[in-house]
């Protein structure tokens, strides 16, 4: 069996290399730049185990970069993995889904072979009946289910674990328009990941795109939740937001997943899935108050962690030091972090802001520019500051101690944004405030 991948973005790259242990693959994308570098084994992101399955997939020869869509009349399967921006309103941007289906359909037009196209990017439910199916059919020249087959197959990867969700998933979720779809696809996972591989639910097109917003939605909603539940445990004394989060999770309905308290959710796809299905449930008349609620106390979240630091010192004139830029750790990916709008609302207030992040610093240097100072690692943008945000839990933020902040900083003051440290022993040597703790002075 031969694969394509159109897309070679985050998802598409991630795909495509897993997808080359056990099938020859060509990832295809319009970027040249982009692919002459991976034909080199140069890797455009920071992700866990990219690196290896990518060398090891030039090396086998099991794993192909090209600029052109002419390779797919001989291929077997194609996934879709290109991108779906936001549009200024909220709504998906559907142009390189367009794009991408107008150049498959053009390309396996004279194809001896009936492939199958698979759409993983993440779309609202019916763009695949509506946009893709089309497109394809009107530039193949062929019926969907007779010369081409076509299926909705949402991906569902983690940011920092895309590798191991691609190689070891929850579910595979297929969404079918005919037999001939259905019958590769099972062939295709079956080979994939062996006879007792992940569940594999099978519903209708849409049903399997809405499957792919409802758990972003779910998850966006979860965070929000008890974010609000934080906010909370704040006005009590001694109330820790992390002993109700567990109390919470415990019951077996619900879980422990995305009940972490923090300063809100980020990233290329919480946020805008959640606006996208906002804007699409509203599109179809009906009330979307829910998800308004989720994304305006995702907004707030910044603004209520700065609102803390506030209440533990002032910050004109102060030396802050915000530690994690990454909207979570093991990525550069500093898409929706919600460090930034904490730093700007930081410098409105006249604090004199310093970062620090393993990985996403030259990514932050082209949004930040000269208005902060960029630290060589943790112990070093702590150095002399009178208050210390932790924003992203980095191993190399959650190691430091609280003697690491008494040494280091000049009056130290530390807000924990990600509740990553042990509040009884940070709180009895340092003014220490964090996101859902009730505020109470354990020093003694």
């Amino acid at each position: 069996m031969k694969i394509a991948v159109v897309g070679v973005g985050y998802v598409g790259l991630s795909t495509a290399v897993c997808i080359a242990t056990k099938y020859s693959t060509v990832a295809i994308d319009v970027n040249e730049a982009r692919v002459l570098n991976l034909r080199a084994g140069k890797v455009p992101i920071h992700e866990r185990g990219l690196k290896g399955l990518l060398t090891s997939g030039l090396e086998s020869k099991k794993l192909g970069f090209s600029s052109s869509l002419a390779s797919l009349a001989s291929c077997d399967a194609v996934f879709i993995t290109v991108g779906t921006p936001s549009a200024a309103d909220g709504s998906i941007e559907l142009s390189q889904i367009r794009n991408a289906s107008t150049g498959i359909g053009a390309a396996i037009r004279d194809s001896t072979k009936k492939p199958v196209v698979f759409l993983k990017s993440t779309v609202v439910p019916g763009t695949a009946r509506s946009v893709v199916r089309p497109l394809v059919e009107k530039y193949s020249g062929m019926n969907c289910g007779n010369g081409f087959g076509l299926c909705s197959n949402p991906e569902f990867l983690r940011e920092g674990s895309a590798i191991k969700d691609t190689l070891a998933p929850d579910r595979v979720v297929l969404g079918p328009f005919d037999d001939l779809s259905l019958r590769l696809a099972r062939t295709f996972y079956e080979g994939f990941y062996g006879r007792n591989g992940p569940e594999v639910l099978v519903t209708t097109p849409e049903g399997a795109e809405l499957v792919k917003y409802g758990s972003n939605a779910l998850l966006a909603t979860k965070v929000s939740l008890i974010n609000l539940i934080a906010k909370v445990s704040e006005k009590f004394p001694g109330t820790d937001v992390q002993d109700v989060a567990r109390g919470i999770g415990l019951d077996h309905r619900l879980g422990l997943h995305f009940l972490q308290a923090g300063p809100g959710f980020g990233g290329s796809c919480f946020p805008k899935d959640v606006r996208a299905f906002r804007k699409s449930t509203t599109d179809f008349g009906l009330d979307s108050s829910i998800l308004e609620s989720v994304l305006k106390i995702n907004e707030e979240q910044p603004q209520h962690v700065v609102e803390l630091a506030e209440k533990a010192t002032s910050l004109q004139g102060r030396e802050i030091a915000v530690l994690g830029l990454a909207f979570k750790p093991d990525t550069d990916d500093i898409r929706e972090s919600r460090s930034f709008p904490l730093i700007w609302r930081l410098l409105e207030r006249g604090g004199k802001v310093r970062v620090y992040d393993p990985v996403a610093m030259p990514a932050a240097k082209t949004v930040l520019k000269s208005r902060v100072v960029y630290s060589t690692s943790a112990q070093d943008c702590i150095k002399g500051a009178d208050l210390a945000i932790a924003m992203t839990a980095w191993r190399q933020i959650k190691s430091l101690t609280p003697a690491d902040y008494l040494k280091q900083m000049r009056s130290p003051v530390l807000v924990d944004a990600r509740r990553m440290y042990d509040p009884d022993e940070y709180g009895r040597k340092l003014r220490y405030v964090a996101v859902g703790l009730g505020s109470e002075d354990r020093r003694p």
